[in-house]
């Protein structure tokens, strides 16, 4: 159950889920949801690799251990968690801050189940649950409520790409690890036949 819970995570699922979300936006015409949608996941994701590719290389640096904030916790709780904040916006006029639960209640499951995988540790989690979270607040509020008229089709698409693409893995996260590594590998030993 736990890896079947983390899979919706994995990017094989979750980048399919985003370009399906991105089309259903742009074919009903909410254009102004669509680019939010794409430019905030396009960043997220990229301030994501770019923390992973510098926890790899302090790693081979410093000797250290490798610290790699969690995508899938960041994915979750960006991809999910964002689109739980804009449909959930007009259930919870004046309070706003009930609009949080559903993601925190994302971040919390996506957490745990990467920590029972012995995935990450606790401050990887937390770190992907931060970066996370902060782009799905700031996605779901700048898009705005998504348009009731937008729910009927949207939350199929949502529901069906995720359970369509569920269980696909693109192994990003090991390719990284592996080029990152096998480079910074290459000029450390550079580095050190250099200085001796």
């Amino acid at each position: 159950m736990i890896r079947f819970i983390t899979d919706f995570a994995d990017q094989g699922d979750i980048l399919p889920v985003v370009a399906t979300v991105a089309a259903v936006m742009v074919w009903r015409e909410w254009r102004r949801g669509a680019s939010v949608w794409l430019v905030t996941v396009v960043l997220t994701l990229a301030l994501m690799l770019v923390l992973k590719i510098m926890g790899l290389y302090y790693a081979v640096f410093m000797q250290a251990r490798v610290f790699s904030p969690s995508g899938h916790v960041a994915s979750a709780c960006l991809v999910y968690g964002s689109l739980l904040i804009m449909m959930g916006r007009e259930a919870f006029i004046g309070l706003p801050t009930l609009t949080m639960l559903p993601l925190m209640f994302v971040a919390a499951v996506m957490a745990y189940t990467r920590l029972v995988l012995h995935a990450h540790t606790v401050s990887e989690v937390v770190t992907g649950a931060m970066i996370g979270s902060i782009a799905a607040v700031v996605l779901g509020f700048k898009c705005g409520p998504v348009p009731r008229a937008l729910w009927v089709y949207l939350l199929p698409a949502l529901v069906g790409s995720a359970f369509l693409f569920h269980g696909w893995h693109l192994g990003a996260e090991a390719a990284i690890r592996h080029l990152v590594l096998s480079q910074a590998a290459s000029a450390s030993h550079f580095m050190h036949d250099r200085l001796v």
